[in-house]
């Protein structure tokens, strides 16, 4: 198939909604590849943004070639020949000269480029030199039939878009610069005139035009900084719009002050609440008393004491004669949240229910009778308390556990079940700014940093798989001082690319260890049944078994206060927030607890110094900002909200003022037009609810 060769003249203008097989030199059956790359639209080709730019820029003349550097020849093809190899490859080449010297460039598996090249043409080639054979392999390459400012795929800052099989950079180069020519003039700007004026932004036609194809350094950066801030003005726009639809007057039931209840409850409690515990109280309190909507994001670090907050406000809620329902992810953790409530809410007279997918019938249809007549309850469940047979007529609060995906959907599910009941979100894992702001500026947030007093000291030590009989020694002793141990491995069973350590197989090595021998080593991942789930942590917790062989199923929420060792291999593969979140999961109790990080065999220099962060702090949030910082977004464990989809240009930790730009406009926006109504910002309403539909289903109407 012959490349569509770059620019030759304006393309005639289109609508930025017309299908991509209508552009010059693609057709219908190109078309199917570009839709495979999700690309069917020629607005959806502009805004396919490259990944990378390679600099070839940079001019030299034939004798003046180094080697080592992108460099690019300014030739006439004076040999072009197509080959034939010994294993039947056609491949190509040519000698390209320039009154300086002779080049060689060579193109394997590229046979078809004699349909291309031919003696006599102008071309610019862009490449690596390889001076012994006084060629280049593979170079970029372009026939010049104009300017040299007319280049698309050589001489210049080339842009390398994402593909798919069948594209070829070429391809994708040639139909984006039609696509610019056609639509970039076209499209509606998401940034309001006044928005981008006062931040100092150019049309947004020119940023499209040189986030693909640069003028220079300067050029790129300007364009990238420009749609950057486009991604997160329209992401703080969704949080802003949410956070006013979710807080209007009247939606909620105004809770009474916390009263008598609320005391017993507190003065039940075996130890005082920290600082940090009664500031989130009082902010949540606070909430509870308002018409509004509470939408509150309480951020404990591990061992924080985060259920505890989320009781006391539930007592507010039941003194109120309202019902509260506490939402967990799994039914392991709806279980132990059952579990630990009781421990502290019964001896203020304060029934826990619950209500998972292991409950008898008898015991749903006696505890949906009970919500249904409107009864005060705290019932402890998974989503399963969402289902439109369990009736709450008085729901007030809804406490959510761990659990970011749930969003507008089941707050409006919620909402059908009565009044839209406060939400109170929990979660262990610490949420650097940025990403509070970027991810869930439509919670308020209270942060809890600090443990309760009278836990045990809690050391954290990293080693290498070499020292693992060392760790089991350990392990042993700890078990003959009667304590219990945590062993966690990132895959359930062997096989796969990585060599890592599976649960099973290490489940049954540990089994037989000859210092292990007289203890009893369970074994608990996501294959399991939820029975099987509720069994082995059962027992764990009664000291029936003494070793724990997990994956990551018991990172948050499981609550054993005579475990005292955490063994984690493999730890390179996990992240730090995750890491941390594991380790939480010991030092719960009085006595010292030992957190041991193991490398794998395959452990770089970088990857023990990246371990060695956590043997330096305990503080979550610092290691979340170092996972930000080192791994992106993207990657940090759990931060993502669903119906929202990635940036693509801005980056959460580089951008961190330019975030706290677009956060201030939206909300200078939003506030003079709450529901986008006007003429200006059409644009900007239409972009988002071709993005964020979902997000933004109870903000705007239409």
């Amino acid at each position: 198939m012959t490349e569509p060769e770059g620019r030759r003249g304006r393309s005639v203008p289109l609508d930025p909604r017309t299908r991509i097989q209508f552009l010059p030199g693609v057709g219908p059956a190109r078309a199917l590849m570009f839709e495979r790359a999700g690309l069917s639209t020629l607005e959806h080709l502009v805004r396919h943004y490259p990944r990378e730019w390679l600099d070839a820029s940079q001019f030299s003349s034939i004798r003046d070639l180094v080697p080592g550097k992108l460099l690019t020849v300014v030739g006439e093809v004076k040999q072009a020949a197509a080959l034939r190899t010994r294993g039947g490859r056609g491949d190509f080449s040519i000698a390209v000269t320039d009154g300086t010297g002779t080049l060689g460039c060579y193109f394997f598996g590229q046979s078809w480029l004699a349909r291309t090249l031919h003696a006599g043409q102008r071309v610019v080639v862009s490449g690596d030199y390889d001076p012994l054979e006084r060629r280049m392999l593979n170079p970029m390459f372009e026939l010049v039939e104009g300017d040299l400012e007319q280049l698309l795929h050589a001489g210049r800052l080339v842009p390398v878009h994402a593909l798919t099989k069948g594209l070829t950079a070429r391809a994708m180069r040639t139909a984006v610069r039609h696509a610019l020519d056609a639509v970039a003039d076209q499209l509606g700007d998401p940034v309001p005139a006044d928005v981008a004026a006062a931040h100092g932004f150019g049309p947004l036609a020119e940023a499209l035009r040189a986030i693909h194809f640069p003028e220079n350094a300067e050029s790129l950066a300007a364009a990238r900084r420009r749609l950057a801030f486009e991604e997160l003005f329209q992401l703080q726009m969704v949080m802003e719009l949410r956070r006013r639809a979710l807080s209007e007057e009247g939606r909620a039931l105004a809770l009474a002050p916390a009263g008598d209840l609320a005391r017993r409850v507190r003065a039940s409690l075996p130890f005082t609440l920290t600082t940090d515990q009664d500031g989130a109280i009082a902010e949540i309190t606070a909430d509870l008393a308002r018409p509004r909507p509470m939408h509150r994001l309480v951020i404990g670090d591990v061992g924080s004491g985060k259920t505890v907050v989320a009781l006391m406000a539930a007592a507010q809620a039941l003194e109120a004669g309202h019902q509260v329902a506490f939402m967990a992810p799994t039914e392991v953790l709806a279980r132990q949240h059952a579990t630990s409530l009781s421990r502290f809410a019964t001896a203020a007279g304060v029934e826990v229910a619950t209500l998972t997918g292991s409950s008898t019938a008898a015991q749903r249809r006696l505890l949906n009778a009970r919500l249904a007549s409107g009864e005060p309850l705290l019932v402890v469940g998974t989503h399963a308390l969402l289902e439109d047979k369990v009736q709450m007529p008085s729901l007030a609060l809804a406490i959510v556990d761990e659990q970011h995906r749930f969003g507008v959907k089941q707050r409006a599910t919620l909402a059908k079940k009565g009044v839209l009941p406060h939400l109170l979100v929990l979660t262990a894992t610490p949420i650097p700014r940025t990403l509070q702001l970027a991810w869930f500026g439509d919670l308020d947030v209270s942060v809890i940093r600090h443990r309760p007093a009278g836990r045990g000291r809690l050391v954290t030590r990293v080693t290498g798989e070499e020292k693992f009989p060392q760790v089991v020694q350990f392990m042993a002793a700890e078990l003959e001082a009667g304590r219990q141990a945590f062993v966690v491995v990132p895959a359930i069973e062997e096989g796969g690319k990585l060599e890592v350590k599976a649960a099973e197989g290490e489940y049954t090595r540990l089994r037989q260890h000859p210092l292990l021998r007289k203890w009893q080593v369970g074994l608990l991942h996501g294959r399991l049944k939820n029975e099987e789930k509720i069994e082995v942590m059962r027992r764990f917790k009664e000291r029936e078994l003494h070793v724990l062989v997990a994956t990551t199923v018991i990172e948050v929420g499981v609550d054993v206060p005579n475990a005292t060792l955490m063994v984690v291999e493999n730890a390179e593969r996990f992240g730090l927030t995750q890491l941390h979140q594991l380790r939480g999961r010991v030092g719960r109790g009085e006595h010292r607890s030992v957190c041991v990080f193991v490398g794998g065999s395959g452990l770089t220099e970088r990857g023990r110094e990246r371990l060695q962060i956590m043997a330096t702090t305990d503080d979550g949030f610092e290691l979340a900002e170092a996972d930000l910082r080192m791994r992106g977004p993207g990657e940090v464990w759990g931060t993502r909200q669903s119906g929202l989809p990635r940036l693509r240009l801005a980056d959460l930790w580089n951008d961190r003022e330019l975030l706290d730009q677009a956060q201030a406009a939206a909300r200078a926006v939003a506030s003079a037009d709450p529901q986008l109504q006007r003429a200006e910002h059409a644009p900007l309403r239409a972009s988002l609810l071709a993005s964020y539909r979902e997000p933004l289903e109870l903000a705007l109407a239409g």
